[in-house]
């Protein structure tokens, strides 16, 4: 029967309160957690969840229980919770961290026969004394507790749930030293939440302490519990998973010079290297998971379908993405590497190719008609003017003999590493404005150069060519005598303004669009080389070009100006 008096010790009660909480909070986390039961380690936690709670609230009704064939049966459902805890955490701790060759194993398999066996036994205790004998009712506190010699099966089966749990926790910890940050509070607050109760189990079970027939483990569930709550809820430890980053781990790709990014099944960045935060602009040891297109801009599905991302800023270029799925020892599918190869100087190379292919092809058959129609007419026509027919064959020459050149000098700056010394702004303008006065003696170019530094850190003839390309395209495409005006002004964060003005008529869209583009097609392409060197210089500085019109053609070049040099050097 149940206890009559209403007198219950302070002591009694709040063990019993305690009880009776921690059985209630472990429900509630249940009922939480069921949003995750398709995870596999979310289900073993469900079930050790359920032990914890037949515990606890076997016991709660046992110490108001004082009828001795109930309190027998009370008594042995505690057990029954206790045997299956262990077993149960430890299968969560091998699932959750990956290590599902193990969870999968025949022997692991063979450690619920304990649990099982051991639930038996505790139900057909009446029959036997295998677990424990002289069982009888010593309450204390005005509480029902009980006296009992444990057998050694008994400590055996209690002390290989205590044996599965500890091995629990230290794969725990395990995860906590490997993964650094990401699941760092998660897995502290599950492994510090086994403490309290199973050092206070552990006194139960060698019947030392003041009050050998109290068993303060189950009380000391509820700071387990909120533990627990705290791990996943506060910091929803299923919405991440070690396992994707064992599986990265084994892959042997954490080094990788390349951007990689590790996702889990849900498209969401768990772990990325260096050289991708670098990318990205981000903190590679926060705290995760991130929402792939939120880091990226692009969702993970758009990107592996195109094959390719172009990143934007300083550090940006065109990417190669290549994909590969992560898969636990089961086979498991468990996330995918992102891994992202720049691309950008292949890119650019089948680009020139492909400009200078088309170009080449283009003027070279306008300016071959004009050379073989005007030689054609002066051996067909004896009334031809020889000198006005040759001066027209020689322009052409000339023209395809300019196109020649600014091949040849771009091929030749393009074959050599970027350079980046100081470089002076005044004698650099100065020079590429004496060579266009030799070569166009009709011009007129002025120059305004107004910075803060007159020395920038650049690579000296990528610049001047991109500025003697732009002079010269705005002198020769001059209706009449050429004005170019060339102005350098500081520019937005750290960079250098080159405007290159002209009083030309406004530059045909179609030289514009291919540019635009990043592209030539057989239909669209540029009458000339020189707008194209100019873009590839520019990207070579790591700059940005652009033209618009006022009055006049205006070519904007915005070029990184570099470290300030040192003044005591």
């Amino acid at each position: 029967m149940f206890c009559e008096t209403d007198l219950v010790e302070p002591l009694g009660a709040l063990v019993v309160l305690a009880a009776f909480a921690a059985a209630t909070g472990t429900l509630g986390l249940m009922w939480y957690l069921r949003q995750y039961r398709e995870t596999v380690s979310a289900r073993w936690f469900i079930l050790t969840l359920g032990a914890q709670a037949v515990v606890a609230a076997a016991y709660g009704v046992g110490l108001l229980t004082f009828d001795p064939v109930l309190r027998r049966y009370a008594e042995a459902s505690v057990w029954i919770g206790l045997v299956w805890l262990g077993p149960s955490f430890l299968a969560f701790a091998l699932s959750y961290t990956g290590r599902t060759d193990l969870f999968r194993s025949r022997g692991f398999r063979l450690l619920f026969a304990v649990p099982a066996a051991g639930s038996l036994l505790a139900l057909t205790h009446p029959a036997h004394d295998l677990l424990w004998r002289g069982f009888r009712l010593s309450p204390l506190f005005e509480v029902a507790t009980v006296r009992y010699a444990i057998h050694p099966l008994g400590y055996a089966l209690a002390l290989a749930s205590l044996a599965a749990a500890a091995v629990a926790v230290l794969l725990l910890v395990e995860t906590i030293v490997a993964y650094g940050p990401l699941y760092r509070r998660e897995a502290i607050a599950v492994a510090v939440s086994t403490l309290p109760p199973a050092a206070a189990f552990v006194v139960w079970l060698a019947g030392v302490g003041p009050w050998p027939e109290l068993n303060l483990g189950v009380a000391m569930l509820v700071p387990h519990v909120l533990f627990d709550t705290y791990a996943f809820v506060g910091t929803h430890m299923f919405e991440t998973n070690p396992t994707t980053q064992r599986a990265a781990a084994r892959s042997a790709l954490d080094d990788l010079d390349s951007p990689l990014l590790v996702v889990d099944t849900d498209s969401r960045v768990v772990k990325l290297n260096d050289r991708a935060a670098s990318l990205f602009d981000v903190d590679s040891t926060a705290r995760r998971p991130t929402d792939f297109e939120r880091l990226i801009g692009v969702d993970l599905e758009t990107v592996l379908r195109d094959g390719e991302i172009e990143v934007d800023g300083e550090r940006g270029a065109v990417f190669s993405v290549s994909y590969t799925e992560l898969t636990d020892p089961a086979g498991t599918e468990v996330g995918g590497l992102v891994v992202l190869y720049d691309i950008s100087t292949e890119r650019q190379q089948t680009q020139q190719l492909d400009v200078l292919n088309r170009i080449l092809r283009h003027n070279l058959r306008n300016e071959l008609t004009v050379i073989l129609g005007r030689a054609r007419l002066i051996e067909s026509s004896p009334d031809a003017d020889p000198g006005s027919q040759a001066r027209t064959i020689r322009q052409a020459g000339e023209r395809l003999q300019s196109i020649s050149e600014k091949a040849r000098d771009f091929a030749r700056v393009v074959e050599r590493d970027v350079q980046s010394v100081d470089v002076d702004l005044d004698s650099i303008v100065a020079d590429v404005v004496e060579a266009s006065s030799d070569e166009h003696p009709a011009a007129s170019v002025d120059v305004d150069i107004d910075v803060s530094r007159p020395t920038v850190r650049s690579d000296p003839e990528l610049l001047s060519l991109t500025l003697s390309t732009l002079v010269e395209n705005a002198v020769v495409h001059a209706p009449t005598e050429p004005t170019v005006s060339v102005r350098v002004t500081d520019g937005a964060d750290g960079t250098i303004r080159i405007e290159i003005r002209d009083s030309n008529p406004e530059i045909d869209a179609a030289e514009l669009a291919p540019i635009e583009s990043g592209t030539e097609t057989a239909l669209e392409h540029g009458s000339g080389i020189g707008l194209w060197v100019a873009t590839w210089c520019v990207s070579a500085l790591g700059g940005d070009l652009h033209f618009r019109y006022e009055d006049g053609n205006v070519a904007v070049v915005d070029v990184p100006a570099g470290d300030e040099p040192d003044s005591e050097a």
